[in-house]
């Protein structure tokens, strides 16, 4: 008996001693920034671990608005202010600030759309740690995230019309970001240039 107790002491301490020593000499050696892809298994190790997270937290239920061409034009506004920066107008993930995020700002029109409504107001509420998701749920109201959601679920069901406008509003972007970051501009001269361009119909 005393043997066995030994052996298990002698497990839990060698544990102990391999994973402080992988925290100090192999953690701090590895490649932690931002412009480098994550393995294969780190990225289905941590989908895996989210999707179940999401899937049990998510309370069932159903959003609010239909998809009435008055309730998408207030969720299409929602999501442009809130989420097409990183997300894309197109939700392609095309981000606004020409940066690597790791993990990949997610592609709103892919697996994405594989999660029920309540999933996405879950992600939307409670944002991803880790990640550049932030949480919604303290500083905008359920109305304002369904509206959200509305959005996040027709991204797949755009029409050729809104394609256009949505491209139309990609290049005004990209001009006005062009402008602002162009070296030897005066200041405030961007500003007044972009006041006399038509900004892309809604």
């Amino acid at each position: 008996m005393r043997n066995f107790i030994a052996g298990i002491i002698t497990t839990v301490v060698g544990a102990g001693l391999a994973g402080v020593m992988i925290w100090i000499a192999v953690l701090p050696r590895l490649d932690w920034s931002a412009s480098t892809p994550p393995s294969a298994f780190e990225e289905t190790l941590a989908q895996n671990v989210l999707r179940r997270w999401v899937h049990r937290n998510a309370t069932p239920s159903t959003n609010p608005f239909s998809a009435a061409p008055e309730n998408l034009k207030g969720a299409r506004a929602e999501y442009g202010e809130h989420c097409a920066a990183c997300h894309g107008f197109d939700g392609s993930g095309r981000n606004r600030f020409e940066a690597a995020f790791s993990p990949p700002v997610a592609k709103l029109t892919d697996s994405v759309q594989r999660l029920s409504d309540a999933e996405i107001y879950f992600i939307i509420a409670h944002g991803i740690r880790n990640t550049a998701m932030p949480a919604f749920g303290k500083t905008h109201s359920p109305d304002d995230m369904w509206r959200a959601v509305l959005w996040v679920r027709h991204l797949a069901h755009l029409t050729p019309a809104e394609k256009a406008d949505i491209e139309q509003q990609v290049q005004h972007a990209t001009m006005k970001h062009e402008m602002t970051m162009e070296h030897g501009m005066a200041p405030g001269a961007s500003s007044q240039m972009m006041d006399g361009a038509s900004a892309p119909s809604r």
